[in-house]
């Protein structure tokens, strides 16, 4: 897939290209339009983008998998968003993740300590709020967590 994004035979992607290439493959928006700053920005940092701001080969494969992911269960996300951001900024806070949290823990109450370590993890961006592609990472590291917990009763996201 890089070859036919990479215009400078680099075997890398610049911003530009993985714009383009990100854009052509969401199947969950009308064709053409480019994934947000915010989208990106989260991509990039959370794979760690070399310091030319160009994508590997081996990144791409992980912002891929991330972005194919986000893009199939965009509306899940936007529902969710929309159902727990009570302040309307578009991301949840910690008070708005727990809420959130509770409802993924079959309505079981979920500790500050748990709920603290998921925004530490899932904010990518660093702004003290989960946007809706790092509210799917909160969700996949909260499954992964529960999982390990013995006294989990954990639900399944709808």
């Amino acid at each position: 897939m890089i070859k036919d994004y990479d215009e400078h035979g680099k075997g890398k992607l610049s911003r530009s290209q993985l714009v383009q290439l990100l854009t052509d493959t969401d199947s969950s928006t009308p064709p053409g339009t480019p994934p947000t700053e915010e989208q990106i920005e989260f991509l990039l940092k959370l794979c760690e983008v070399e310091e030319d701001g160009c994508i590997s080969t081996k990144q791409l494969e992980e912002l891929l998998s991330c972005w194919y992911t986000f893009t199939e269960k965009r509306h899940v996300f936007d529902s969710k968003i929309e159902k727990y951001d009570v302040s309307k900024d578009g991301k949840l806070s910690k008070e708005e993740l727990k809420a959130y949290l509770t409802e993924l823990n079959g309505g079981h109450e979920v500790v500050q300590a748990d709920v603290d370590w998921v925004m530490k993890a899932s904010d990518i961006i660093r702004d003290g709020g989960l946007n809706k592609m790092e509210l799917e990472l909160a969700t996949s590291l909260w499954y992964g967590y529960i999982d390990r917990k013995p006294e989990s009763q954990c639900c399944a996201i709808s």
